[in-house]
């Protein structure tokens, strides 16, 4: 398990620095006072890199502590299928994003993924879905006006009456 974190968080790492570089090719229409387009992206990679560096350091000190690396293979087995089903998730809401919309996708993704997770409690898992995706909302839209998708056709009529 530890050595399967510390490909991650190193893989992260790695993604997150590359995209970085990536954010330096975003031009917009830059005014004195106003944040440029890069600035928010390069914000939550510059975060990422760190977060994933700290968590790739705690793994390699475990794993340097750790005489026996061996798991049952019950174990394993639970966390890849787990990994598996959790990278589909992420597909299947990138997938869906564009065509339901940021505010009808989002709580039901966060509430599949907390069941994944082993969540047991119904109230907890919707009420953290529907806050946090209110709090994403009025972040993006009206702090940074940043426009979240919206779906198309029903979808799209229902996102309009929120934002």
């Amino acid at each position: 398990m530890l050595k399967g974190e510390l490909v991650f968080s190193a893989l992260v790492f790695v993604v997150s620095l590359f995209l970085f570089w990536v954010t330096g090719s975003f031009f917009g229409q830059e005014s004195y006072g106003k944040l440029g387009p890069a600035f928010w992206p390069q914000i939550i990679l510059v975060i990422l890199a760190v977060m994933s560096g700290i968590v790739s350091i705690g793994t390699i000190k475990k794993l340097s502590r750790e005489k026996g690396w061996g798991e049952s293979l019950m174990t394993m087995d639970r966390g890849k299928v787990r990994f598996f089903a959790a990278i589909g998730l992420i597909v299947v809401y990138i997938f869906l994003l564009n065509i339901m919309g940021f505010i009808i996708m989002t709580p039901l993704f966060m509430i599949a993924f907390m069941i994944l997770l082993g969540e047991k409690s119904k109230g907890w898992m919707v009420g953290v879905s529907i806050g946090l995706t209110a709090i994403i909302i009025i972040l993006f839209t009206k702090a940074m006006y940043v426009p979240l998708p919206r779906g198309e056709w029903l979808f799209r009529k229902f996102s309009l009456l929120f934002y």
